[in-house]
């Protein structure tokens, strides 16, 4: 039973994880995933299945600080896969580039150009506010 509940309680962060990051690509306001997600899922969840599923869904945690934290950790991960990946390579271009958002705020836009595992050149992009 321990091992069922620590299987339940992993998914569940899983989950937190997975909303956050459709929240952050979707651009949309960290608050939404409490506000507006996870009561959609909840009534989704009760309709279709049962109430203890409900619960289940009740328990994974979509507040503001909870989908900030998420987001961090998930750009805190890219950064290091991505270092890792440029130090693994032979060879790497940048290219830098300067923006402004719709506020007017400058945006230093970097992309880098590298070979992974002897297959097509990667292509990604990050940008710096200034």
């Amino acid at each position: 039973m321990e091992k069922n509940s620590k299987q339940i309680i992993k998914k569940i962060k899983e989950a937190s994880y997975k909303v956050s990051y459709r929240i952050a690509l979707a651009g949309e306001a960290h608050v939404i995933g409490e506000s507006l997600i996870k009561p959609c899922l909840q009534d989704i969840v009760l309709c279709v299945l049962d109430e203890s599923y409900s619960k289940q869904v009740e328990s994974v945690s979509l507040s503001n600080n909870t989908v900030k934290k998420r987001i961090n950790d998930i750009a805190d991960d890219i950064e290091l896969e991505l270092i890792s990946r440029l130090q693994a390579c032979n060879a790497y271009a940048l290219q830098l580039d300067e923006s402004t958002d719709v506020a007017g705020l400058a945006i230093l836009l970097v992309f880098v150009r590298y070979d992974f595992n002897k297959k097509k050149l990667k292509k990604i992009c990050f940008y710096v506010k200034v």
